[in-house]
């Protein structure tokens, strides 16, 4: 029986995604981190100084605010990150700090060359393609979510 397209989609992103859920893992397993750590980290890196809130990273990372707050107060214990100096009581700002950036520039390292491998024998304009078309199937899925009123799948 042939696979609908909506079924093969379904497959292979899901796929896709535990592969990138086990490669995070395995870069921060030795500091008893998940892959969520791991994303958490990553987004935190690329804000920089000015950081983010719970609720920023909730919606970047597509993770309920309960995780996230697990997720930063394991982070906090191990002094990957800090809570930043002038953030409010309710929107407190969250930036890694010189130990959480050290981990990040290494692991950093290691993707960027599984990254390569990846993405081997695909030549730029062919990913730049896949990613725009990822995007705009993404925003779809989303509308269709919001159109269908789709009730949340918890994580």
């Amino acid at each position: 029986m042939e696979e609908s397209r909506f079924e093969l989609f379904s497959s292979l992103v899901s796929s896709a995604s535990r592969s990138v859920h086990r490669i995070k893992s395995e870069q921060v397993k030795q500091y008893s981190l998940t892959g969520a750590h791991t994303t958490c980290l990553c987004r935190l890196s690329a804000a920089g100084k000015e950081g983010l809130t719970q609720g920023q990273l909730s919606s970047l990372d597509n993770m309920d605010r309960a995780q996230i707050s697990r997720v930063l107060s394991q982070l906090m214990r191990q002094n990957f990150v800090t809570a930043a100096e002038h953030s409010g009581l309710y929107n407190k700002r969250y930036i890694l700090t010189e130990m959480g950036q050290a981990l990040v520039d290494d692991f950093c390292v290691n993707l960027e060359k599984i990254q390569t491998v990846v993405s081997g024998g695909i030549s730029q304009t062919d990913l730049e393609i896949f990613y725009r078309t990822l995007q705009t199937i993404t925003r779809n899925l989303e509308q269709a979510v919001s159109t269908y009123q789709c009730d949340p799948v918890e994580n």
